[in-house]
């Protein structure tokens, strides 16, 4: 059933592509968008697609623009930059929320104990990128949990806010279940999602060729608004054989979404849409950068492949290991001139 519905939308998609982007209007500076499975999805067919390469990711900022970069060319994860999230979830008024919210099956682990490389064997540097592995275990971690994995974050230690650009360089993970996420989150401890998430990127292990970006805001859990732009590409180019970058272009009133060198944005919003009528616009603030892997949980509706994943640090149970990780080439971020 399941192929047999993402063979379907992959036909509508590919058909649907040439015209969809021919059709641009330069008014409106943005691509039409193809409605796939009630998300408002863009298709984009880059002539840079024609070319068979490793990276599609687009080229980095002049050196002078650059307030931050991290290429994970050192194999120890920088402690200046970077927290360990821990746990299967959070306190919220003094009552713990498993899953984080939304029934993920992951415990994030600590680095290891005397570990110089601050790493664990969920998340280590090799080759030059930053690789995050969900890892299935036969007998469960802790007596609780069949999964284990990695989330990192920047909170207390290097923040972000406009006008910038934020660039990621990534390669996403196969495998029903896994779910990988770039995001921000407000340095204030402000209730979510009170302080507004941007989400970056966030992808289905199941699903090749498509990744979202999502805003989240509101007044409470029960009284909150999401908005959601998925971006399709080619078979060929698809997420988990290729490198991909998204730019995250923030100015105080206007967030904008590019996937690799497009001119367009696939996602463009702005505070005097509708939607913040009723909810105020939190987008004006300072955020920090969260990278993690989870596993399961309601993104994909719980849908879950215990055998898709690593069995232990080295994934000797898969002939690709690099295949099921998160791996991120380099972040970017630049200050915008206005």
């Amino acid at each position: 059933m399941i192929k047999n519905k993402y063979f379907i939308f992959l036909l509508v998609t590919l058909l649907t592509i040439t015209s969809t982007i021919s059709n641009t209007d330069e008014k409106n500076n943005i691509y039409d968008y193809l409605p796939i499975d009630k998300k408002l999805t863009t298709p984009i067919e880059s002539d840079d697609f024609l070319i068979n390469k490793k990276s599609y990711c687009r080229k980095r900022n002049s050196s002078e623009d650059v307030t931050w970069f991290e290429d994970f060319s050192d194999k120890k994860l920088n402690k200046a930059d970077w927290n360990y999230s821990i746990s299967n979830g959070f306190y919220d008024n003094g009552l713990f929320v498993y899953g984080w919210g939304n029934g993920e099956l992951q415990y994030y682990r600590e680095p290891k104990k005397n570990s110089q490389s601050y790493i664990n064997d969920n998340l280590f540097i090799e080759d030059g990128f930053l690789k995050i592995q969900p890892i299935y275990h036969q007998k469960a971690y802790k007596k609780n949990f069949d999964f284990t994995s990695a989330r990192i974050n920047t909170k207390g230690l290097r923040s972000f806010t406009f006008p910038s650009r934020i660039t990621v360089c990534f390669k996403v993970p196969t495998g029903i279940g896994a779910w990988p996420a770039i995001w921000l989150m407000p340095q204030s401890n402000i209730p979510w999602p009170k302080g507004g998430e941007i989400d970056i990127m966030e992808s289905r292990g199941r699903v090749t060729n498509i990744l979202g970006s999502a805003l989240h805001f509101g007044n409470s859990f029960f009284d909150k608004a999401t908005l959601v732009n998925d971006v399709v590409v080619p078979p060929s180019v698809n997420f988990q054989e290729k490198f991909h970058s998204i730019t995250f272009e923030w100015q105080q009133d206007t967030i904008k979404m590019y996937l690799d060198s497009e001119a367009l944005p696939y996602m463009s919003i702005s505070n005097e849409q509708e939607d913040f009528n009723k909810y105020e616009y939190p987008f004006g603030s300072v955020y920090y950068l969260i990278v993690n892997v989870a596993v399961g949980g309601k993104y994909d509706d719980y849908k879950i492949d215990q055998q898709a994943f690593c069995k232990n640090k080295q994934c000797t149970n898969k002939d690709n290991p690099d295949q099921h990780r998160l791996l991120i080439d380099w972040i970017e971020y630049a200050r915008i001139n206005n």
